[in-house]
């Protein structure tokens, strides 16, 4: 495929014109608060309550594991497909009307209300179609944050911002495991039942569904307890709502059309560049090759979080029974380190190396998890290994967010962020439509076929996602010292060789 060199318009101009020359640090800490937010709705929305609540909701409906695991996928994948067809065009709305902090708020309103309303009612299916919609809105709310970087810092502040930013972010994560341990207490909500693949089925009795699990050859049975994760939700909400307070007092550089226009003109012209964004897309090779090396790379990552409580319980059994909550503690603390790192070292290696770094760490932790506990002949691996994986995901997890940003930045026209934006929600979503649809199918074919660690076959299927992303990653043709320079996308003559 032919590279097409493409000149800035008149848009790209204006907006280039109109990013911010400053840095305000008051606006930048009233601007973080919503980053810290919504990844506390990812850790503990996501991650610690959606997932074993709807697995143990699945189980007590008298379904086994695996099945719960694709069903649940089924509405993973349902919620980012929307994303996916919706995102890139309501970023190309939120770039034509030049407001973005206003598409943020409603974005999180109603992730808000939809996740605090899971807790009215224990229901699998009630479950599965709020949290449709509340992780749509957190995607898209995302979004939207993102896009507003360049209009709230100037060029050379970015990286770093952004790595405070994200390093403050995690605390959000810290924040979620804290919660979630204080409403596990037996004096509040008490905990809920365990949540591994050693759940394979559920008897019915007078006293409710008893579930049979076999964890390290050993047989446990006893009553199904949700314990405090249908309170986690609505609890979840409120603190959203008080950690995203000082975000409705930052301020962004706002590039409302000079015109008039109405709601309608608004969607056509949005579409339109939206066709072109597209065409600019497949027509320069660092573009879409950043997006399939998202694609992959986040595919995995994605699933990694979305099903850490479970791998966690499995992959670590008796030897960590308990312990999960603090070893995905002791990874978002490594999260927290790295992610200040990445900002530091973002204008000196700039984004594509410090992708591959965290696409490598990714992979590596990976490998770890796998081998955690893993019995081979009559050896058998120790469990506490799984503690240096944490270290890996928290490398991971700290600059994968960061980096993927400031790459939309590097490569996007300056008019296009939000829509480049969208993009990248569309690689990101479309793998984690894939993705969670591949670990659950694993995970049921290993069962069928009587497999012992049918956790750590649907791990190592992760594999394969992580190498792809890293292969595209190296070919892409580094713009880095350009935009550091003030130089802006389209690079004119990026790919002749002989310059």
């Amino acid at each position: 495929m032919s590279n097409v060199d493409v000149v800035l318009d008149n848009n790209d101009i204006r907006e280039t014109e109109l990013e911010s020359k400053r840095s305000s640090r008051k606006n930048a800490w009233l601007w973080y608060s919503y980053d810290m937010a919504d990844t506390f709705f990812s850790q503990s929305v996501i991650s610690l309550a959606f997932t074993p609540f709807v697995l143990l909701m699945g189980v007590s409906m008298g379904w086994e594991y695996p099945t719960v695991f694709i069903v649940m996928s089924i509405f993973m994948a349902a919620s980012n497909l929307l994303i996916a067809i919706f995102g890139p065009i309501l970023g190309a709305i939120s770039d034509k009307a030049g407001k973005r902090k206003s598409a943020v708020l409603i974005s999180a309103g109603i992730m808000i209300t939809a996740t605090g309303l899971i807790t009215v009612w224990v229901n699998f299916w009630w479950t599965c179609f709020l949290f449709v919609i509340a992780n749509f809105c957190y995607q898209a709310g995302r979004m939207f944050y993102d896009a507003q970087i360049p209009f709230i810092a100037e060029t050379e502040k970015r990286g770093f911002m952004q790595a405070i930013g994200g390093a403050l972010a995690a605390f959000g994560s810290v924040i979620a495991i804290v919660v979630s341990m204080v409403v596990a207490l037996p004096g509040l909500f008490g905990p809920h039942t365990e949540v591994n693949t050693g759940i394979w089925e559920v008897s019915s009795t007078e006293l409710g569904p008893i579930v049979v699990q076999i964890i390290n050859g050993n047989i446990w049975m006893g009553p199904i307890d949700y314990g405090g994760l249908r309170y986690l939700f609505v609890i979840s909400s409120a603190i959203i709502i008080l950690i995203s307070i000082p975000y409705l007092f930052h301020k962004e550089v706002e590039n409302p059309p000079k015109e008039v226009i109405s709601p309608s003109d608004y969607v056509k012209s949005s579409l339109f560049s939206f066709k072109t964004s597209l065409k600019n897309i497949f027509s320069d090779k660092n573009s879409w090759l950043f997006f399939l090396a998202w694609f992959f790379i986040t595919d995995a990552a994605n699933t990694t979080i979305l099903y850490m409580v479970p791998v966690v319980s499995t992959v670590g059994g008796d030897a960590l029974a308990g312990m999960t909550n603090f070893v995905i503690l002791g990874g978002i603390i490594f999260s927290i380190i790295f992610g200040i790192i990445v900002g530091r070292l973002m204008n000196r290696l700039g984004p594509k190396n410090l992708f591959l770094g965290v696409g490598g760490s990714w992979f590596i932790a990976l490998i770890i998890f796998i081998l955690s506990g893993l019995q081979i002949g009559i050896m058998t691996i120790s469990s506490h290994l799984i503690w240096l994986g944490a270290i890996f995901i928290g490398i991971g997890f700290g600059g994968i967010w960061i980096v993927g940003r400031q790459f939309i930045m590097v490569l996007a026209p300056p008019s296009k962020l939000a829509q480049y934006g969208g993009f990248q929600k569309i690689a990101g979503r479309v793998s984690a439509i894939v993705s969670p649809l591949l670990f659950g199918l694993m995970i049921y074919v290993s069962k069928s076929l009587g497999l012992a660690n049918a956790m750590r076959v649907a791990l190592g299927s992760l594999l394969v996602l992580f190498s792809a992303g890293i292969i595209c990653t190296f070919f892409i043709v580094d713009p880095h010292k350009r935009y550091m320079k003030g130089e802006r996308a389209p690079y004119k003559g990026i790919y002749d060789k002989s310059k």
